[in-house]
């Protein structure tokens, strides 16, 4: 307590006027610090929002790979829902406990939602880590239907290739149009480089977007009522609500052999391309010809991954402490401990365009491995909604 006649007094931060304490929660940037806000006290947790939507598309965390089913591998091992998440902004490993992920194979993850399916009854539903809601999704042991129209087309069973993916463990890639609570919105998951599938909320099974049959398929997404189906040589749009009709996009002969990936943006649909002679370019769609054109990326931040490719970017204008056009990806290998045991390693480098280095972020010891390659890690982007 202060003297008496002390020029200086002290005040309870408990007591702010909610008003003000609101203004000040709509300051703050990070989720993390978002979440450590809210943490004070209950007048501060009472005067902010739980689910802001003030806060900038976050920084990534990077989410390590876990055994569903340790007991196959070793008896004696116990799932107990804890997995590690390395957080970029505050640097530091994260551990979250998520009974929901036990016995479950995490294949995705977009704007803050991890792709769940399980190993017992091929239930598949999506999961927020942070809010811990749950959207259930139809089963990978439904039918399949195809894209004929809007609405009707041919079932078919598919458990045969769901059995196949889901044994092995691969990684795959997610995206959904509108907010998760809107009817309208359609998730789309792109599985092992040759199915597209997709559905809303509430359907009872998937829709299988049709694919060339004799191409190899690099990528696919789905934006603005349009799926988007990446080949080595060329692109092509098909309109959900028109799936007879296909507009294609043939790429110039030095772009047929550059490894590419599409990018979902705020307002676009783009192209990494990353050159053999290590550079790296984000490609935009002239709206007319739909022939590419090298987008601004000053401001960019792309997120790749090593093995799974979903990439994802942010804004760097609202991160004062990262600089734009440069690329941070995910990279992983083994190490031998001993004769009999090997452990993967994950890292996470940070390149400029130009392909030069700028930092090596991290090199974490993961768990002790069981095949080759190493189970790739999976980048999240947190966010309460």
């Amino acid at each position: 307590m202060p003297e008496e006649g002390s020029h200086f007094q002290f005040c309870d931060w408990a007591y702010l006027p909610p008003e003000i304490v609101e203004l000040i929660s709509k300051k703050v940037k990070s989720i993390t610090d978002y979440v450590w806000f809210r943490a004070v006290c209950s007048t501060w947790r009472s005067a902010s929002l739980p689910n802001p939507s003030h806060l900038p598309p976050q920084l990534p965390w990077l989410m390590l790979p876990y055994e569903p089913r340790p007991d196959q591998t070793n008896p004696n091992e116990k799932d107990n829902g804890i997995r590690l998440l390395y957080d970029l902004w505050e640097g530091k490993m994260r551990r979250l406990h998520l009974p929901e992920t036990i016995d479950m194979m995490c294949c995705a993850s977009y704007h803050g939602w991890l792709l769940l399916v399980s190993f017992k009854n091929r239930e598949v539903f999506l999961l927020n880590p942070l809010s811990r809601d749950r959207i259930q999704l139809p089963s990978f042991s439904a039918p399949v239907k195809l894209l004929v129209n809007d609405s009707d087309g041919p079932c078919c069973d598919a458990s045969f290739y769901f059995d196949s993916y889901v044994g092995s463990f691969g990684r795959t890639k997610m995206t959904f149009s509108l907010d998760l609570a809107d009817p309208n919105c359609l998730i789309t998951v792109f599985l092992m480089q040759c199915w597209v599938i997709c559905c809303r909320v509430g359907d009872p099974c998937w829709t299988r977007v049709i694919s060339r049959p004799d191409r190899y398929l690099i990528d696919a997404t789905y934006y603005n009522g349009q799926f988007y189906l990446l080949y080595p040589e060329a692109l092509d749009i098909i309109k959900s609500n028109k799936p007879e009709e296909r507009i294609v996009s043939n790429f110039e002969p030095e772009l047929e052999d550059v490894r590419m990936h599409l990018l979902d943006g705020k307002s676009r649909v783009y192209v990494v391309a990353f050159h053999p002679e290590g550079y790296a370019e984000l490609y935009q769609f002239q709206d007319q010809t739909l022939k590419l054109k090298v987008a601004d990326t000053s401001n960019t931040i792309i997120f790749s991954g090593s093995i799974i490719r979903p990439h994802l970017a942010i804004c760097s204008d609202d991160w004062d402490s990262l600089d734009g056009d440069s690329i941070y990806m995910e990279d992983n290998g083994l190490f031998n401990v001993d004769e009999n045991s090997r452990r993967a390693h994950y890292s996470i480098f940070a390149f400029d365009r130009d392909g030069n280095e700028i930092e090596h972020i991290i090199r974490n010891p993961g768990k002790k491995q069981h095949h080759w390659p190493p189970e790739p890690a999976l980048w999240f982007q947190p966010s309460f909604m």
